[in-house]
């Protein structure tokens, strides 16, 4: 029963956290008319079946272990501050690895006005954000439903900003997924969440904290160098 409503506690702390975050993202967003019909229409996609539900439902047919795809997001807050803190540039192009919904990739589009891709396994996540984007009008997102360990520099290879979140990721699809990554251009800014990227072809330029979903985490910012 202790277990019960500790289990219960720690879900109303992680709510009202989050609702927090969400009211600091209103008063910084709310003048941008983009931002509210992208949080609506996302909202209506998602009001019959959330994306932990489709996580579990469909997750059981992804080639990876559930431990990969543990659903977690990045407000529009945290992606603003961190890529101001990789100083984007209007020549940029970002690219997401596990988009999840597509949220971090149609506001990073919107707000840094770059063109974007996002990456992820789930089937309905990939079509709900297609739906997405061409409600919104844009022309310069794209989506793609592809393994991470999988995904070719065809896919991929023309970004300059990529971002990982592998909290939860296991070893060895983190050791796939490097291996990929090593093939990417000198001068590339690669930014992951919560581990450092293990390869001597990257070089870690700073460290920072941030506020996501579920806590603080840290940020690691690398640069290609080999």
């Amino acid at each position: 029963m202790r277990q019960i409503f500790y289990l219960v506690f720690i879900n109303l702390v992680n709510l009202f956290y989050n609702l927090g975050l969400f009211i600091v993202e209103v008063g910084l967003f709310s003048s941008y008319i983009w931002w509210w019909k992208m949080r609506v229409l996302l909202f209506l996609s998602y009001l019959s079946d959330g994306p932990y539900l489709l996580v579990r439902k469909e997750g059981r047919r992804a080639p990876v272990l559930p431990q990969n795809l543990i659903y977690g997001e990045t407000s529009c807050l945290t992606i603003k501050k961190i890529l101001q803190e990789a100083e984007v540039k209007p020549s940029d192009r970002f690219v997401d690895l596990g988009c999840g919904r597509g949220l971090t990739v149609i506001f990073v589009n919107q707000f840094f006005h770059i063109p974007t891709i996002g990456v992820d396994i789930i089937p309905t996540f990939i079509r709900r954000a297609e739906i997405l984007a061409k409600n919104l009008g844009l022309t310069k997102v794209r989506f793609i439903k592809e393994n991470l360990s999988w995904v070719t520099m065809e896919q991929i290879g023309d970004g300059t900003i990529f971002y990982l979140t592998g909290t939860t990721f296991e070893d060895d699809l983190l050791v796939k997924i490097t291996s990929r990554l090593e093939l990417l251009p000198v001068g590339v800014q690669l930014i992951t969440v919560s581990e450092k990227l293990d390869s001597t072809l990257f070089q870690l330029k700073k460290v920072k904290s941030f506020y996501f979903s579920w806590g603080k985490a840290e940020v690691f910012f690398h640069e290609k160098i080999g």
